[in-house]
C-alpha cells in the first residue's frame, strides 16, 4: 500500500461517489478533461489526487465535496 489508510478509505468513496452518479470512468475523465486512465489509476491507487482535483472529482459527480469527506 502506498498511501495510509485514510487514503485508501477516500479512494473507495470515491469510486462509491463515481458509480452512484452513474459515471462511467471514461464519462468522468471527460467531465475532467482527463483521459480515463486518469480515473482508472486514482480509483486503483496508483495516482495521489491533490485537493483540488478531489473538489473537481466532486462537482463533475454532482456531489458536495462535504458530504464525501463526511464518509471517509
Amino acid at each position: 500500500m502506498i498511501y495510509g489508510q485514510r487514503y485508501e478509505t477516500l479512494r473507495k468513496v470515491l469510486r462509491k461517489t463515481r458509480l452512484q452518479s452513474g459515471l462511467t470512468q471514461v464519462q468522468l475523465a471527460e467531465k475532467l478533461g482527463k483521459g480515463q486512465s486518469y480515473v482508472s489509476k486514482i480509483e486503483r491507487g496508483e495516482q495521489y489526487l491533490d485537493v483540488v482535483e478531489f473538489i473537481e472529482w466532486c462537482e463533475a459527480c454532482n456531489a458536495a465535496p462535504k458530504s464525501v469527506v463526511d464518509k471517509i
